[in-house]
């Protein structure tokens, strides 16, 4: 891997820390100037760009064969499914109910398996390898909180359980899970896409109820987690989450000893873009110890973005040793889930919907 790491340019592995969306259901010009010029390692994918299954097929095809002509690196596709309201891909493709409702059913264990295992199955069909869920946010608020229809319910135990076994049945089917909103977003009343949340909440309650799910989903290698853009200042007085060491280095890494892929939340969102500047909020994040960043909308940030933080790692700006174990764990994780990366034939895709009928 070090190898691997040394052959690339700076360009080329600054591009890697980056995952992005765009307008539009085709290949297009936004998305050969991402690959070709800031050699983006990740693509967050919307209901935006999604026709139907052999149209985003179609798609991720194009977009892993120009990923390896640029870069010769396969890329993260990422997807929001959770169920219920979050869910980018409608029919044919397999509607499930929410969270919350999956964990009141009867059984929810098997509800859980069947939604995972049914996911997993039709996002490798398209050439999605990552799925940013579940939830682990514990509900504290009742019927009316900002989470309660994503999130497993308000017992910390119960969601780490759910949670977790979500988690196992996406990653042994060959599917990146990502646990959110770290360190927990369910006690919060304000909506972190319009601005800024504060979690006033001391750190022994936090032990006793946000940080459980994460801490069990920690215990059997969650492969990703996502911060969450919410300020808490028991542990930071200054930064929200998403831009905090103390958070992220300090609590998620050295206290929970979580090693595996930090990704933000994405940060256009209001918490972060009436606050921040792009320029300043990556290198923040990116200094705090988050390794993959998600800018989820605007092609103009995206090229500032990268162009200023690629700039901060030429002057030494960022410690390399950061730099190499944040581009250590992405390729690993590649290396580990991207093996076989291409969408299915448009005969299997075919084949999958009418049995599906």
């Amino acid at each position: 891997m070090e190898r691997f790491i040394r052959k690339k340019s700076l360009e080329e592995l600054v591009g890697q820390l980056f995952m992005v969306g765009f307008e539009g259901t085709r290949f297009n010009s936004d998305l050969s100037y991402f690959l070709k010029k800031l050699h983006i390692g990740g693509i967050i994918l919307f209901k935006r760009n999604v026709e139907d299954p052999f149209q985003l097929a179609e798609l991720n095809r194009e977009l892993q064969e120009k990923a390896l002509e640029y870069s010769s690196i396969p890329l993260l596709i990422a997807i929001d499914q959770e169920g219920g309201s979050v869910a980018r891909l409608g029919p044919p493709f397999t509607q499930f109910e929410s969270q919350a409702v999956m964990a009141s059913s009867e059984d929810p264990e098997v509800k859980i398996r069947h939604f995972a295992q049914t996911q997993a199955r039709e996002l490798k069909l398209v050439g999605i390898n990552m799925n940013l869920c579940p939830v682990l946010d514990v509900n504290s608020r009742g019927p009316e909180g900002l989470m309660a229809s994503r999130a497993y319910g308000s017992d910390p135990w119960q969601v780490a359980r759910l949670g977790t076994l979500c988690i196992q049945e996406f990653q042994q089917a060959g599917i990146i899970a990502c646990a959110k909103h770290f360190p927990g977003i369910g006690d919060t009343d304000l909506d972190s896409h319009q601005d800024l949340p504060i979690q006033l909440k001391e750190k022994t309650e936090m032990e006793r109820v946000e940080l459980i799910p994460f801490k069990e989903a920690i215990r059997i290698s969650t492969e990703a987690v996502m911060i969450s853009h919410v300020r808490y200042p028991a542990y930071d007085r200054q930064y929200p989450a998403s831009l905090s060491g103390s958070i992220i280095s300090g609590l998620l890494r050295k206290t929970l000893g979580y090693d595996g892929l930090v990704m933000t939340d994405d940060l256009e969102m209001g918490a972060i873009g009436r606050h921040y500047e792009i320029e300043e909020a990556l290198f923040l994040a990116f200094t705090a110890g988050v390794d993959c960043l998600l800018i989820c909308h605007t092609p103009e940030k995206i090229e500032k973005g990268y162009f200023y933080l690629l700039n901060k790692v030429k002057k030494g700006a960022v410690p390399e040793e950061l730099f190499k174990k944040s581009l250590m764990r992405i390729l690993a994780l590649k290396q580990k889930y991207l093996q076989s990366f291409f969408p299915a034939s448009e005969k299997q895709i075919k084949d999958y919907f009418l049995m599906r009928k």
